[in-house]
């Protein structure tokens, strides 16, 4: 078994450690698995290896430092956003040091407003780690949204710190109750996890699972079916189908579609 940025099999620690195929193999084949979070810039794995594990990964996606495909990639998962909003584009330092250049339309962004509003997002940061501590979930909640609006400002939209703090905003409002922003923060979410992770990663599952939850709860029926039928491929191959989860899914999945059924019929016949 050797460690792989791309690896085919996952660690599920649970009360103990379930080791399940996810992707088809033959006898020959070499079993790779990662040590450490995979989402993020080549740069960022290998500093996170040679910190923790003191040594230097060669898999096929760290092969790929410093190549177009991945300098693209790193400038997306970490750097900043274009100015202009309705560009997808992402920023590469400029040669004479003014700032950035979006790489779309090649809108400079000048060093004094990417450092300015760098320096406004450090300090709601700090405050909102501080209020996160506080009694006053809203209080902290309404501190954690402002900040990730200032991230959208700064940040790609695939950014991996602001998917951080969309995580933390949606179990911040899951724990409220507050169902339809919660919901909002993760349809965001997902389009990063599915960027940034395989396709079969647990991750993006369980994520699906509980955007399906929260479509059900709010009566988006046919979109809860599509979420939690989407949850259930993909959990199936790293949890298998006879857990206790599992059953719960596949039955929540077989409710929603029943539901889905009788409100069509409801309106065919009205």
């Amino acid at each position: 078994m050797r460690f792989w940025c791309s690896k085919n099999r996952w660690l599920l620690f649970e009360l103990w450690s379930i080791y399940r195929k996810i992707q088809r193999s033959f006898v020959f084949d070499q079993v790779t698995i990662s040590y450490i979070e995979t989402a993020g810039s080549t740069l960022t794995r290998q500093k996170s290896l040679k910190e923790q594990y003191l040594f230097h990964c060669e898999c096929t996606r760290c092969s790929n430092i410093g190549k177009p495909h991945d300098m693209e990639e790193s400038a997306i998962l970490e750097g900043y956003r274009c100015a202009n909003d309705n560009c997808t584009g992402f920023l590469l330092r400029d040669p004479d040091e003014r700032g950035f250049i979006c790489q779309k339309c090649a809108l400079l962004r000048s060093k004094e407003e990417v450092k300015k509003l760098a320096g406004d997002v450090k300090k709601i940061s700090e405050k909102a780690h501080a209020s996160h501590s506080a009694e006053n979930k809203q209080d902290a909640n309404s501190v954690y949204k402002a900040m990730e609006k200032l991230q959208a400002r700064l940040f790609h939209s695939f950014s991996i710190t602001l998917m951080r703090t969309r995580e933390k905003l949606l179990k911040m409002l899951m724990e409220v109750e507050n169902w339809r922003e919660a919901l909002n923060y993760c349809r965001l979410i997902v389009p990063v996890y599915q960027r940034v992770y395989p396709a079969t990663h647990p991750l993006i599952g369980l994520q699906f699972y509980t955007q399906g939850k929260l479509e059900w709860l709010l009566e988006e029926t046919e979109d809860a079916v599509s979420s939690l039928t989407k949850a259930f491929d993909i959990l199936r191959i790293s949890h298998g189908t006879s857990t206790c989860f599992m059953k719960e899914l596949s039955a929540k999945l077989d409710e929603a579609r029943a539901e889905a059924c009788f409100k069509k019929t409801l309106i065919n016949d009205n």
